[in-house]
């Protein structure tokens, strides 16, 4: 009966110093879908290299993109946010 206890606390501790499941790796391939079905009708590629206010990081990046989807209530989880993120990092900013 103590072995079964003893085996049990150690199952449970081993459970609960496990990680939980990291987030989904952005993918490019659906930012670029999402941005273009989406953001594109708007922005033009130009936007992206005019002078005044442009965004300065990702996380200004991730900022703006999260204020638009509220804001044509697309309701992007946050996977659709970062994938987007990441397309407009690798494509259009650069950083």
């Amino acid at each position: 009966m103590r072995a079964c206890s003893l085996a049990a606390g150690v199952f449970v501790l081993l459970a609960a110093s496990t990680p939980a499941p990291a987030a989904e790796l952005p993918n490019l391939e659906r930012g670029r879908l999402l941005y273009e079905n989406h953001c594109q009708v708007c922005h033009t590629p130009d936007i992206h290299r005019r002078p005044n206010r442009l965004p300065l990081n990702a996380a200004e990046v991730r900022e703006i993109v999260h204020h638009w989807q509220e804001a044509e209530k697309l309701s992007w989880s946050e996977q659709d946010i970062e994938d987007v993120v990441h397309f407009l990092r690798q494509t259009r900013y650069r950083f």
